[in-house]
């Protein structure tokens, strides 16, 4: 009798998982037209908005460094202050871009970085094109040897006042 007892209540917790799953399946399924077509529409949001943001920002210039735990306060103490007050300063920390409401565009003009040699990256915005730069490899040879900044800040500005590679926006 427990043998029994035992198989029908497997019986019913298989079919009432069954049911469940059945059941969601179907609620799902016609959710995920709605769901692509949201889809669709906030990505076309974001690239307007993106569009508008290059053009509203044209000229403008950024300097992005990271959370590197090495290095984040020798850019923090010492390159940021002798930078350009023209160069906006962004933090990346980790995934996270810490530059208010206009986090979510230099987020993505990070991500559409073709060589990526490393933190730091020189950002420029010119006629709605991105020109991008990592400052790495100078960046540690200068903070390690104790070298003075002045090559990486006239490199920087000879990025800044110059044309080069650009990134795909």
């Amino acid at each position: 009798m427990k043998n029994l007892w035992s198989e029908i209540k497997d019986k019913a917790v298989l079919a009432g998982g069954l049911t469940l799953i059945v059941g969601f399946i179907l609620l799902i399924i016609p959710c995920i037209p709605f769901i692509l077509i949201h889809s669709y529409f906030s990505d076309k949001a974001f690239e307007k908005g993106y569009k508008l943001y290059l053009e509203r920002m044209n000229g403008a210039c950024f300097f992005c460094y990271n959370n590197r735990k090495s290095s984040v306060e020798f850019a923090k103490d010492v390159i940021v202050p002798a930078l350009e007050p023209s160069i906006q300063v962004v933090f990346v920390d980790g995934k996270d871009v810490k530059s208010g409401d206009d986090s979510k565009y230099i987020s993505r003009m990070l991500y559409s970085i073709q060589e990526r040699k490393g933190f730091p990256y020189l950002l420029r915005i010119r006629d709605g094109q991105i020109s991008d730069m990592s400052v790495n490899n100078q960046f540690y040879s200068i903070m390690i040897g104790r070298k003075s900044i002045t090559p990486l800040l006239e490199r920087v500005n000879a990025f800044y006042n110059s044309a080069t590679s650009v990134s795909a926006t």
